[in-house]
């Protein structure tokens, strides 16, 4: 790693998840007994901060936290993945959001959620000199406030900035997206934002926005980009997948741990895949995220022989 104080400063929402495995027959009025059920914490920024650091490097977070319950599962979740706590504003009636999110028989989940006691992000809120000196940025579209300001630093700076957005106001992704060096959003947010009708079409279209990279998500469809204008596919990895919960986080986590380590655009595209493939096969998006130990352990027949030999070679 380096000798920065972060290599990696995360600005977005932070949520509690309630993950439970829905049965196959449900009575409407009546009580159900779940085979799972799990607590932990979640949201597109958080589970990527966590996987940064599971990945071993130098990550702080941006949020608030209170004094309650919810604000002391997300630190403990946070401390599991030594993401540092030194970046946290203390807010006394600050707390995390809620994800109330069933998974069916096949994997596939649906996510309810609640703001309510969430306090947002304003510009005063954003560390300047720890973005300024850190290796990479990456931000979130939900905290619009707090990540436009966080990208304005970065952009002034020259730090490279991986956005997450899903779908939101045009006019402020585009702001968001003119400052981000590396935007990854899924087909859905690229077809609503751009109102396109097809993926090659929204992805020219996005690509106009920013000097920077533009990558479309698919789900098990696999990912694309462009590459002087060509068209770039990265398939998914096929897995029997237990949970998709944190999947699509879990590739912006390995497509910024690889970005920072260097990694040629394939190779980022193509480790963010395998890095979401692993998440996918447990039960939640922050049960067993992967590490330079794990990732060594897996079987790794199906990687190119750029990408073994990098996971090998990785401390």
């Amino acid at each position: 790693m380096s000798g920065k104080k972060y290599d990696a400063v995360v600005v977005g929402l932070n949520v509690i998840d309630i993950l439970f495995e829905r049965p196959d027959k449900i009575t409407e009025g009546e009580k159900h007994e779940v085979s799972r059920l799990v607590i932990q914490g979640g949201a597109p920024a958080g589970n990527a901060a966590c996987g940064l650091a599971s990945m071993g490097w130098k990550t702080g977070f941006v949020g608030k936290l209170g004094n309650n319950t919810l604000s002391s599962i997300s630190r403990t979740e946070l401390q599991m993945y030594n993401v540092s706590e030194s970046l946290l504003i203390k807010s006394e009636k600050a707390q995390p959001a809620i994800a109330v999110v069933a998974i069916d028989q096949q994997g596939e989940r649906t996510v309810y959620y609640s703001l309510a006691g969430y306090e947002k992000l304003t510009p005063g809120d954003i560390p300047t000199e720890a973005i300024k000196e850190a290796g990479l940025l990456l931000v979130d579209g939900y905290e619009t406030e707090g990540a436009l300001e966080a990208l304005r630093i970065a952009h002034k700076y020259g730090i490279p900035s991986v956005l997450d957005i899903e779908t939101g106001d045009a006019e402020l992704m585009r702001k968001a997206m003119k400052l981000g060096t590396d935007t990854i959003l899924p087909l859905s947010g690229a077809l609503e934002l751009t109102g396109c009708e097809t993926m090659d079409a929204a992805l020219y279209e996005l690509s106009g926005w920013t000097d920077g990279r533009v990558i479309i998500t698919d789900g098990i469809k696999g990912s694309w980009t462009l590459n002087e204008q060509e068209l770039i596919h990265q398939p998914a990895f096929s897995v029997q997948a237990v949970d998709t919960t944190g999947c699509g986080d879990a590739y912006h986590a390995g497509y910024a741990s690889a970005l920072l380590d260097g990694l040629p655009l394939n190779l980022r595209m193509e480790f963010a895949a395998f890095f979401a493939s692993r998440v996918a096969l447990q039960f939640g998006g922050r049960t067993q995220l992967p590490n330079p130990a794990s990732l060594k352990a897996e079987d790794l027949s199906g990687l190119s022989s750029e990408l073994k030999q990098y996971i090998r070679n990785k401390e």
